[in-house]
């Protein structure tokens, strides 16, 4: 053969040079080595986790921290050092709550002779749950907690002189949101009547009424009783002390009002009043008529806890700590009480997952409230928020011209108006000027050995079904007044390929249409919030539909008889059924997101079909508190469900659903951080099973759309917060489109679907195909690599800590070292239970023990050879003994119930039969 020399490859020469550059890894490609060794030279870290070891404080924490918590632990006390307020940005699961509690503990014991006061602003479901990690991680001699749920408290901290004095112990104080933001003081707007009337001349008294009226429907209040309504007494709206209290039952009006749309009363329709019965105790309180009233002494009309603290304890913490506080970056009282505490104390700690929602603006207020300083130095003032964007964002400025046959001359040939908007884009010198030196990051990525794998991406099912029956379980069932029980077998039809698709490709013409009609005649079409939410709603529930309505002038865009059939099956809810029951049988839990939830009644759709195949649901909606949300899903597992279905909100922060290893999101919507925040429930430190987040939609729709577009600005959102790629980089400068739902509405209008790259692509993790849905199993298949046999190691000592010390030394790594140690009766005790690999014997007339370890019974890989260390480290679990208790049953039948009776039993009439 012959050889023309050696072939080169001209596109790799072009893009080696400036003119081949198009995007940001080709600049990356070509300059990475020089821009590695600039950052190298200039930009030193404060804390290098391959060259600085972890502050030795902490390994006083009796729950040690995992070795990345430590490191950026030690990063963020050494930044105090320089600057007084600092950023944790941490993704969902990494512990910041724990690394926190570790902040200032540390901080304390550095900085402050170990005594100091601490006070958390966390939102209304993390209090107890930042309680309860105290616990587990300090002494209980080391601090004190409390808690600050009214302004009342704030007021009783005041007054009792307590920081007058020097502090004894760490000082915890934790307040929420809800709370330190607003109060009121409270009054009851029921009235209560006595209609008690005294006869002289008779001389005895007769009550016609007594009782609680409510102010709007005017009806006896009433509250439930074993399972009973009964009247509310004077006693319940008072304590024990005579003073207002609100409670569940009496915080609003339960009575029926009549309608009054039938004549006959049983027939007519009735509604909830819903009145509230509880108002602000105001000094200045009119009557219905008008006419001013006195007060029973003085109230304020409004009291903040925020501005109690500006008043009376400035500079009197030592540090202030924010949960969540990419929910404070905008201008509300949220905010403006955290930035609040922040005057109150000398350093100030703010935690987030996701930093960014994709605009430059969202950062400004946050950055004000905690480095005016650097602002200001910056040239910026506050309230000039549009320089920021400038700077590091991109508005775009549209001008729209009227053109007019009339005109009188050529300089009033039509009319111009212009709009200027911010459009979702962040420069990369956001992250150099504001974060660099100010924030510490850190990722699931670096608690790899205490995490499983995550498998994450779309499901996308196509709207083409079999036209088939499918049936579910049967169910025996007596509605009342019947007195056999009859057997109930519900079929399902599956909704042909035709059946929705006709119907939507006419929702989407007509949507389309009104919106290009709005467009042409000039200013910003009012339609496209309906078209995006009608669009992505729609396949999903077409038997709830109602119409489409101009929300100005209320004329009908689509009319409602495109509503169709709910006794039938779309090919989404059969997917879903499959994919519960796959998990289910696989051992795993599921939890079901929808966000078209309330009126739309998604949920209850989906709960009850998965009812009737006999899986067992739970639903959580707004009804239940925030502060109760944990407690309600842990009785609801311990009830023995198998899915959970809510909408993602509710579960975006602080909750953990380590039960539920399987997300789907069966909804995603358009709210990046929703979406980034509760994918996350499920993967967090704690976790020992595979975990798996699916988002589900119709291929060729709106759905697919929304789904791609959220991938694209994930990746631009995680460029901020310290994950770099090259498409996140590109989305992060990218500025087309303006906001998610903009975006969807402008793109689906000009026809402009296929443009946009695929989730698959950008997630890169996990593609589900509808019809093959993955395999779980309980381990991950190891790969086997060619080795030399492993000998058996053999430990001799003579008690057990001595023999498990000469191993950890020869076979645990360094940083494991210290955890081990402090962990050594859980090791022993996994040791006694029997692991595979690792045996210890005694021999008593020697006085001699000796381990046997075998490395070849152990995971070769690194990673799973960590993750298995750990499991040793771990509290093994003590299952409780249950005793059986000896139920009794008395089964009383006579004549009335004989067609009930066993034939066994020959009961005769008026005889009394019992069955132990």
């Amino acid at each position: 053969m012959l050889h023309d020399g050696p072939q080169v490859d001209e596109r790799a020469e072009e893009r080696n040079t400036l003119g081949g550059i198009e995007t940001i890894g080709d600049y990356l490609n070509l300059f990475g080595a020089d821009l590695i060794r600039r950052l190298n030279e200039e930009y030193i870290p404060v804390h290098h986790p391959g060259k600085d070891e972890p502050l030795k404080i902490l390994n006083e924490i009796k729950r040690p921290l995992f070795k990345a918590q430590a490191h950026v632990t030690t990063a963020l006390l050494k930044g105090f050092k320089k600057q007084r307020r600092q950023l944790l940005i941490g993704e969902m699961g990494t512990g910041k709550t724990s690394m926190s509690i570790a902040v200032w503990f540390a901080l304390a014991a550095e900085l402050l002779n170990g005594c100091g006061r601490v006070i958390y602003m966390v939102p209304n479901h993390l209090t107890k749950k930042t309680k309860r990690e105290i616990e587990h991680l300090l002494s209980k001699s080391v601090f004190e907690i409390t808690y600050l749920h009214h302004f009342e408290d704030v007021l009783h901290l005041r007054n009792s002189r307590k920081f007058n004095r020097k502090p004894q112990k760490m000082e915890v104080y934790i307040i929420a949101r809800d709370t330190a933001k607003l109060g009121y003081i409270y009054e009851p707007a029921a009235k209560w009547v006595d209609r008690t009337y005294f006869s002289e001349k008779k001389g005895y008294e007769k009550t016609h009424f007594q009782g609680w009226v409510c102010p709007d429907c005017g009806g006896q209040l009433m509250k439930e009783e074993n399972d009973s309504l009964v009247p509310m007494e004077y006693d319940s709206f008072l304590n024990k002390h005579g003073k207002p209290t609100r409670r569940r039952y009496n915080l609003r009006c339960s009575n029926h009002v009549r309608l009054y749309k039938h004549p006959d009363p049983e027939q007519d329709e009735y509604r909830e009043c819903g009145c509230a019965l509880w108002q602000a105790k105001n000094k200045n309180k009119s009557s219905y008529s008008g006419k001013s009233r006195a007060m029973d002494g003085g109230a304020p009309r409004k009291v903040s806890p925020a501005d109690l603290f500006k008043r009376y304890f400035k500079n009197k913490f030592d540090i202030a700590i924010g949960d969540e506080c990419h929910e404070l970056t905008g201008g509300s009282a949220q905010a403006h009480a955290f930035h609040v505490l922040m005057g109150c104390a000398r350093y100030t700690l703010a935690m987030t997952g996701t930093l960014g929602n994709g605009y430059a603006s969202n950062l400004f207020e946050l950055f004000f409230r905690m480095f005016p300083k650097r602002m200001k130095d910056n040239g910026f003032v506050w309230g000039e928020v549009g320089r920021w964007i400038d700077l590091y964002g991109i508005r775009e400025r549209v001008t729209k011209t009227k053109k007019e046959d009339t005109a009188l001359n050529s300089s009033s040939n039509g009319s111009k108006r212009g709009s200027i908007k911010e459009l979702p884009a962040a420069a990369p010198q956001l992250f150099t000027d504001m974060l660099s030196d100010v924030a510490c990051f850190i990722q699931m990525s670096d608690m790899f050995e205490v995490l499983p794998k995550l498998s994450e991406g779309p499901m996308f099912v196509p709207m083409a079904g079999d036209r088939k029956f499918v049936s579910s379980s049967v169910r025996r069932e007596r509605n009342p007044g019947q007195k056999k029980r009859t057997l109930t077998k519900i079929m399902r039809l599956v909704a042909p390929e035709w059946y929705m698709e006709r119907s939507l490709s006419v929702v989407e013409k007509l949507l389309r249409r009104a919106v290009q009609n709005e467009l042409e005649n000039g200013g910003q079409s009012v339609l496209l919030g309906s078209l995006v939410n009608t669009l992505l709603s729609y396949p999903d529930i077409p038997f709830n539909f109602n119409g489409v309505y101009h929300p100005d002038t209320g004329r009908e865009i689509v009319p409602p008889h495109y509503r169709l059939s709910e006794r039938v099956l779309y090919p989404k809810e059969l997917q879903l059924i499959k994919y519960v029951r796959a998990r289910i049988k696989a051992g795993r839990k599921v939890a079901v997101f929808a966000t078209f939830t309330g009126k739309l009644g998604t949920l209850q759709r989906l709960q009850q079909l998965l009812n009737e195949r006999g899986i067992k649901t739970a639903v959580l909606d707004s009804n239940v508190k925030s502060a109760e949300r944990e407690e309600w899903i842990e009785q609801r597992e311990r009830e023995g469900i198998q899915v959970l279905l809510c909408n993602p909100i509710l579960v975006s922060t602080g909750l953990d659903l380590l039960s539920f290893s399987s997300l789907f999101f069966y909804q995603t919507g358009y709210r990046l951080t929703i979406v980034r925040q509760a994918g996350r429930r499920h993967w967090r430190i704690g976790q020992k099973n595979l975990c798996e987040t699916v988002y589900c939609g119709y291929k060729n729709t709106m759905q697919e759309l929304a789904i791609n577009l959220m991938a694209a600005k994930m990746s631009a959102a995680m460029a901020l917060e310290g994950q770099f790629s090259e498409e996140g980089l590109t989305a992060l400068t990218d500025s087309s489109g303006g906001s998610l739902a903009n975006e969807l509405a402008k793109r689906f209008v000009g026809n402009k679907i296929e443009g946009v790259e695929s989730a698959e692509s950008i997630w890169g993790k996990m593609s589900i195909d509808a019809s093959e849905l993955i395999q779980i199993n309980n381990q991950e298949p190891e790969i086997l690599e060619a080795a030399e046999e492993i000998q058996v190691e053999t430990y001799t000592g003579v008690t057990k800590e001595e023999v498990l010390s000469s191993w950890i030394s020869a076979t645990v790594p360094d940083d494991l070292h210290h955890r081990f140690h402090q962990q050594l009766d859980f090791v022993v005790a996994h040791i006694d239970k029997g692991i595979d690999g690792l045996s210890i014997s005694q021999d008593l007339f020697l006085s001699t023990t000796e381990l046997v370890w075998e490395p070849a019974k152990a995971p070769r890989r690194e990673v799973e050879f960590r993750r298995w260390l750990f499991a040793l480290t771990n509290m093994p679990v003590q299952p409780e003994e249950k005793v059986k208790e000896w139920q009794k049953e008395v089964h009383v039948i006579t004549g009335s119930a004989r067609e009930k009776t066993k034939k066994s039993l020959r009961v005769t009439e008026g005889q009394l039969a019992f069955n132990f």
